[in-house]
Formats: structure tokens, sequence, C-alpha cells
């Protein structure tokens, strides 16, 4: 049996959403609702719209999404519990191969389906970027050089078409997402605990990846295994993103090591973004053409960073790729950087364009 954690903040219909793709994944699956939204009106309406067989607790205060975690994986005795965003859905199967992938590796500490951005499943999600010293260290050195930014770039265009088009049972990786996540519970503990309380949100699930990675556990995407995430960015979420990202750069790496040394030294200067070199398109298009040599396979990149880390991508054939309104207002307004090249691990005559994201200014 697989326990389910949903944590809610004022989202009601989507967490109902999301508890119902696992029980209609997992019919005898034990699922618990975390209430963080500090509102009674909240709390009586996940009550009248969550199925009967899920658990309801309500925080008396938002505790952030790492604690409210940490109580429903206390509310649960199960070796494997699945971590489920509200605005996600494992779709069919999903969580009986993440078990199954578990079962057969013991030597896994947790494992990720491959999330899809939209139903159809053309664009995907990228795969998680575990933060370390020499890692953080090469993103800085990016923002300033361009040939760091171009490496930095083709080593995580790689890295995702790695992700994206694996046919294996699993594929190592050295960090998962918390939106869609089963954790062994056995592992977790052994690593110190589920989440880290004191991220509030973001960082607390590459806290977890970086402790099992620690504890001599393995971390695989099982490719067969699916989840739909319809994720939005907003500028909102940058600044507990930064203090998130504080809190980790002190636990981990503050005065341990060399690369911890010359990541603060880096930091303390204020970096000079050098963005790649784009084509600025007047507006943003419906539709990209797709030059002849990559018809029979290319990938399309988008990221509201100017280092494409990390992108949403998107995988076809053929003489056009659409790029969607509704899908790319998502990603908020400002600049858009995208990305279209043959579906090679090495694209160095790729083509880059940015333009501002009319889907989300107009």
């Amino acid at each position: 049996m697989v326990a389910t954690i949903i944590v809610n903040f004022f989202c009601a219909d989507l967490t109902a959403g999301a508890v119902n793709s696992v029980l209609m994944d997992t019919p005898g699956a034990h699922v618990v609702v975390v209430d963080n939204s500090e509102s009674p009106a909240e709390a009586e309406l996940l009550k009248a719209v969550l199925d009967g067989r899920a658990q309801l607790l309500v925080n008396k205060r938002n505790t952030g999404f790492g604690a409210a975690c940490n109580l429903g994986f206390a509310a649960t005795d199960t070796d494997l519990v699945m971590l489920l965003n509200p605005d996600a859905r494992a779709m069919p199967g999903c969580i009986p191969i993440l078990a199954a992938a578990l079962h057969a590796h013991p030597e896994l500490g947790a494992v990720s389906p491959t999330q899809w951005w939209e139903p159809s499943g053309r664009w995907l999600l990228p795969p998680a970027w575990l933060p370390t010293g020499i890692g953080m260290w090469s993103v800085e050195q990016a923002w300033r050089l361009p040939r760091w930014a171009i490496r930095l770039s083709h080593a995580y265009r790689r890295l995702a078409l790695q992700a994206w088009t694996a046919q294996d049972e699993v594929v190592r990786q050295r960090a998962l997402s918390g939106g869609a996540m089963m954790v062994r519970r056995s592992s977790a503990l052994a690593a110190g605990g589920l989440f880290d309380p004191a991220y509030f949100m973001y960082y607390e699930d590459s806290d977890l990846c970086l402790r099992l990675r620690r504890a001599g556990m393995a971390l695989a995407l099982v490719p067969r295994a699916t989840a739909l995430h319809e994720w939005s960015h907003s500028a909102a979420k940058i600044g507990m993103m930064e203090a998130s990202k504080e809190i980790y750069l002190k636990q981990h790496f503050e005065g341990k090591g060399a690369w911890a040394e010359r990541l603060s030294r880096c930091t303390a200067q204020p970096a000079r973004p050098q963005p790649l070199q784009y084509e600025a398109l007047s507006h943003l298009p419906e539709a990209i053409a797709v030059p002849s040599e990559w018809y029979a396979g290319w990938l399309l990149e988008v990221s509201p960073s100017p280092l494409l880390v990390p992108a949403i991508g998107q995988l076809g054939q053929g003489p056009s790729v659409a790029l969607p309104a509704p899908l790319m207002a998502r990603l908020g307004a400002g600049p858009l950087y995208l990305r279209l090249g043959p579906a090679f691990a090495d694209a160095p005559d790729a083509r880059l364009y940015v333009s501002e994201n009319s889907a989300a200014c107009g």
C-alpha cells in the first residue's frame, strides 16, 4: 500500500482533482490532505469537495510546504509515500509503476515519474537539478561569462534530453522534484527525516535528495510512470526561492570546502547577466518554423531564464512547432527565451530566440 500526501493552500478544487487522480489509480490508497490555508471557510470547502476516502488534516497556521508534508508523513505508516502537488495529477498506472520500481530496486530511496506540462504529454517539465557547490558556482560564472553560459546551458539540455527520451525501467538522477515524488519511508528516516521545516517553501526537495544521496541511497526517474503537473511560474515565487536558497547554502556549503569558498566570493559580487546570443522577436509567435534538415526530429525549449536552466521542452517532428498561448501564459509576464534545434544531445547550430511573453502580457 502507498500513502499519498497533498498540501492545500486556497486551492480546494485543484486539491480535490489531485486526490481523485490518486484514488482512481490506486483505489485503496491512504490519501492525506494537509490544509495550510488558515481559513475555516477553506477547510469547510475541502470537506465538501474531497472524496470521503481522503483524510483531512487542518493546520492551525501555515507552517510551509515541508512542515505540512511532515504532518501528513506522521499520520501515515506505509513504507512508500507519494508526494503530489495539488496542481498535479497521477496518470493511470503512475503510482503502481513507481511502487514496483522501489520494490525491485532496494538501493533507491526515492523515484519520480515523467511529468507532463499539459494533458497531451507533448510538453514536458524539466528534470530536477541538484544544487551542489560546483554546480551553483557554475551558475554564478554563467551569469558573468558567455562561455560558461553556453557550457552550462548545453549540459542541462543533455540532462533533459536523457530524461525525456529514456526507455529504461529506471534512469538514475541526481535529484527529483517534490511536486511528484515517491519516497521510501525507511530511507527518509535514515537520512534524517522527510523535509527540513527550516525551508518554508522551495529547496526542501533539494535538501532531501542531497541527504538521501549522502546516506548512500540512489534516486531515479521511472519513465513509464507519468504525472500531469500544470505548473505555473510567477514573480511572487522568486523571493521565497531566494530565501530558501540562502538556507540551503548555509546548511550544506558555508565554510565546507573549496567550492563553497569560491561560491561565497562569487555571490559577494553583483551578477552581470550576459545571456546567450538571442535573436529578438517583435512578438511571441503562434508557431515557429523548423528548418527542413530537422523535420525528422527536433527539440524546442522554453524558459523565463536567459540561461535556459531549467527549460520546459517539446520533442516533435515536422515543419513547425506551435506555441499555445494558454501554455505560454503560465510562464508569466516578461521575456521568454527559446531554443530550437535537432533532438540530439549536442546541437551547436540550434537557434535562439527571445520575445516578450505577449500571451501573459496581453
